[in-house]
């Protein structure tokens, strides 16, 4: 027996040097985004959370409506949840997701930056920026007019050159939710367009991704078929699981990203507990397509450091994180749509 393992032995160590090497985890993953939403005000939600769980068997936040509340944006609170995502060393970028409204409104409105927030956002994005983290805004409150001269004066609030650059988000998620994406609107592509040339025109250094949601949006469509081929080297977003990542790649997308909600991670959205199993699973399965990048969403409800310190083991061999936006943008890939669509064709498209 003594002999076998010693022969065992000699057999592993003379393996090729590169043999060994390819057992090692590759690092990949550029982009990993620990994006909050605003918080729950205090355990009185929680306890309405449970109560809706056990009536109702599902408990998401927007059920509380209209008690807005129970939901704050609080600097402080919110510097503790960038302490905790450089903590976990796991994330390059910090998103505050402005689904969940407060009793003061969102951060940002249909007008711009809410003026009873503006400190308190600039204060959330300076902190994560002096820790070393980049960061994203998902904003709601869409101008109601959307042309390219009211998305200009609207970025100009939160990013424009008059903030100094230690206040402003490096990246805009940008959710085709929000342009009424889920009501199949005609116009999208036309309003899409004038955003990105608005972001441009404002701050081009600013990153523009697009979070593309549920539903017949997670096949590919004609609105991504003209997106990508209008601004190649855009990132598309999906929701909750990886299933989508082959059908885009095969139509020529290059820079896919998923997102997992851990406390929604079986689309029974229960913002009351974690999802571990689910969301371990979740990221299995991102880790064996190589997706580069990655979003962990509400991740100021029901959240426990050590679970999300266990479950980020599954990427943490695979983390390759882009320090700054410049390297971030290095990474993007030209996208090479091998069907491109216009704009005529997402309008007639949605119009059926």
């Amino acid at each position: 027996m003594r002999d076998y393992l010693l022969c065992l032995f000699v057999l592993i160590n003379l393996q090729p040097a590169n043999a060994r090497a390819q057992e090692k985890p590759e690092p990949f993953i550029v982009l990993s985004e620990f994006q909050v939403w605003a918080d729950a005000s205090g355990p009185e939600v929680y306890r309405e959370l449970n109560r809706l769980y056990l009536t109702k068997g599902r408990c998401h936040s927007f059920l509380l409506y209209p008690r807005y509340e129970y939901f704050l944006w609080n600097a402080d609170r919110m510097k503790r949840w960038v302490d905790e995502a450089v903590a976990l060393e796991a994330f390059n970028v910090f998103c505050l997701g402005d689904d969940t409204r407060t009793a003061q409104g969102r951060l940002i409105e249909s007008s711009g930056l809410n003026p009873k927030l503006a400190e308190t956002y600039f204060q959330i994005v300076e902190y994560a920026h002096d820790q070393g983290l980049m960061v994203a805004v998902e904003p709601v409150g869409l101008p109601k007019s959307r042309d390219e001269q009211h998305f200009t004066a609207w970025l100009r609030t939160w990013i424009g050159p008059d903030i100094p650059k230690q206040r402003r988000a490096d990246i805009i998620k940008l959710s085709i939710e929000w342009f009424g994406a889920y009501k199949n609107r005609p116009e999208i592509a036309e309003e899409l367009e004038a955003f990105f040339n608005a972001c441009r025109e404002v701050n081009p250094d600013v990153l523009v991704y697009i979070d593309s949601i549920s539903r017949q949006w997670r096949r590919p469509q004609a609105l991504h078929r003209w997106l990508l081929s209008q601004y190649p080297g855009t990132i598309v977003s999906h929701y909750l699981n990886v299933d989508q990542v082959d059908a885009f790649r095969a139509i020529g997308a290059r820079n896919m990203m998923v997102q997992i909600n851990p406390c929604e991670a079986d689309f029974g959205p229960a913002h009351l507990f974690l999802y571990f199993h689910e969301t371990v699973t979740f990221l299995q399965k991102a880790m064996d397509k190589r997706v580069r990048y990655l979003s962990l969403a509400g991740v100021n409800y029901a959240y426990s450091r050590r679970d999300f310190d266990l479950f980020l083991d599954v990427i943490r061999p695979h983390l390759s994180l882009a320090p700054d936006i410049a390297s971030l943008r290095q990474s993007l890939v030209p996208d090479e749509i091998n069907e491109p669509a216009t704009k005529e064709d997402v309008k007639s498209q949605l119009m059926e």
